[in-house]
């Protein structure tokens, strides 16, 4: 996996919401869900059936999880923003809703595709939602760092998160760049330093290490 952006919108259903509102529509973030899974099949070379039923009741979870921890301060509603992609991503790995028809094709198992192409899809689909609403509303070129293509780091990552399902939300927060807080990762509030998105010369913003 590259570390320079490649995540657009181009795989996501199109809308008259803002994205970071959309997401919170169970309509969209399933027909999203599909699409972007369904891309991630043709990549690997599998088929992903998808169980509605599980992904309804993690998509109910993920808007709990969000409305307890949303933050008052208006300065700290874009890095809230960053950290909902981590905690949809816990709340996929921690009850997968996708499972694989027959092995990929087209991925080595030596990369996460064929690895755990089930993980692999989840972390795209949040990963392309992520890219697209910062991009959206902040003009951010998400980057993600070299580990999220490491062999290495996905067995610790399968390893762990089989064991406290909040791992997967320090995982993809590393992911984006920020160190988490691996006692309690899925806690916005203790979080490690600061996510702050920083303004360029040229008026973009772009995302700063914690």
């Amino acid at each position: 996996m590259s570390d320079e952006p490649v995540f657009s919108r181009a795989d996501l259903p199109p809308t008259n919401e803002p994205l970071r509102i959309a997401a919170r529509r169970l309509r969209w973030f399933r027909a999203a869900f599909a699409r972007v899974v369904g891309s991630v099949g043709e990549e690997v070379g599998c088929a992903f059936e998808i169980d509605d039923s599980k992904l309804t009741q993690i998509f109910i979870r993920w808007l709990e999880a969000l409305d307890r921890q949303r933050p008052v301060p208006k300065e700290e509603r874009a890095a809230f923003l960053e950290f909902a992609s981590s905690l949809a991503f816990r709340e996929l790995i921690s009850d997968l809703p996708i499972r694989t028809r027959g092995s990929p094709v087209r991925a080595k198992r030596e990369v996460p595709g064929g690895f755990w192409p089930e993980a692999y899809a989840c972390m795209i689909f949040c990963l392309t939602v992520h890219s697209a609403t910062l991009e959206q509303e902040y003009h951010v070129a998400t980057t993600i760092d070299p580990q999220g293509g490491d062999l290495r780091s996905w067995w610790s990552f399968r390893e762990n998160a089989q064991e406290d399902h909040a791992f997967s939300a320090g995982f993809f927060q590393k992911l984006l760049g920020h160190e988490p807080n691996w006692f309690v990762p899925e806690q916005f509030r203790y979080r490690i330093g600061r996510w702050l998105l920083e303004p360029e010369a040229d008026g973009t913003q772009t995302q700063s290490p914690p």
